[in-house]
């Protein structure tokens, strides 16, 4: 047997605590000296302490187990509740998790200035956006395929975010400084993958931490369809630019709001080419 402060450190439980589980009937004592008021406690009863534990993570009260305890519950009958307890909680976190993500989405919106109408131009504000990114260059005549050349860029800025446990908002996108929607005379692209995230994080050799600038003037048009036809979408949005006095004042955007992770149809794809512009 164990004296009170003994089984006090292998359960985990203070003495007052099992002071008042004796109280209200959830954990008695299995002897109290007569002459000494000493309790002892035996180790089998360290299993009565999970059950307590294990019920008070479902959600019961002390009254609801002591009430369980003291009826005389099987351990199937405790197992099948806190089984359906836990299948509950479940569902919860999904919902929560599902809300979650809703919310850090339309935070992100609210900071891109909303998604303006399909087909249409307009010029917004977007605020400061918290990112990690990889950026570099590849040759318009290399080897190495151009979606290949892509992936490796996103698996290096999610592995370094995994690494340091942080969270991602959504959507992501990519910025062109060259190359691609922007100076296309040249023979590289210039390019950075971009994951906004909700917190800072240290940087490594490869990806870069920082916030993305205010654009108080930002060109905006959606394309709907496939990325092989967004050229069509930017030849649209260099028109209308030169047509209304604008130029190109720094790295384009190009920010997916449905891809290939939400739809097998390209069709569906939704993308956003954002702009920064300046009077002429």
């Amino acid at each position: 047997m164990f004296k009170i402060g003994d089984f006090s450190k292998l359960s985990g439980l203070s003495i007052n605590t099992l002071y008042h589980y004796e109280n209200i009937g959830i954990l008695e004592p299995r002897f109290i000296d007569g002459n000494t008021n000493y309790r002892y406690y035996e180790a089998d009863q360290l299993v009565t302490i999970n059950k307590v534990l294990a019920l008070k993570d479902a959600g019961l009260s002390l009254s609801e187990i002591s009430s369980t305890l003291i009826e005389g519950s099987l351990n199937k009958e405790i197992i099948t509740m806190l089984e359906d307890k836990a299948d509950s909680l479940e569902k919860s976190l999904e919902l929560e998790t599902n809300r979650l993500e809703r919310l850090r989405t339309n935070i992100f919106l609210i900071k891109n200035g909303g998604v303006p109408y399909m087909n249409k131009i307009s010029i917004k504000q977007v605020e400061p956006i918290l990112v990690a990114s990889v950026r570099k260059s590849i040759q318009k005549a290399s080897s190495l395929s151009f979606d290949n050349f892509c992936e490796s860029l996103w698996s290096t800025v999610n592995k370094h975010i995994n690494k340091m446990n942080s969270k991602r908002s959504v959507p992501c996108l990519t910025m062109y400084h060259s190359g691609l929607f922007i100076n296309t005379d040249s023979r590289q692209i210039d390019m950075e993958v971009v994951e906004p995230i909700t917190n800072v994080i240290p940087e490594s050799n490869d990806v870069k931490v920082y916030e993305l600038p205010l654009v108080e003037n930002m060109a905006s048009i959606v394309h709907t369809g496939s990325l092989s036809t967004i050229g069509e979408t930017s030849n649209t949005m260099h028109k209308w630019l030169s047509d209304n006095g604008y130029s190109t004042n720094g790295p384009v955007r190009e920010i997916y709001h449905k891809g290939d992770w939400l739809t097998d149809n390209p069709d569906e794809f939704v993308t956003e080419l954002q702009f920064p512009v300046r009077k002429d």
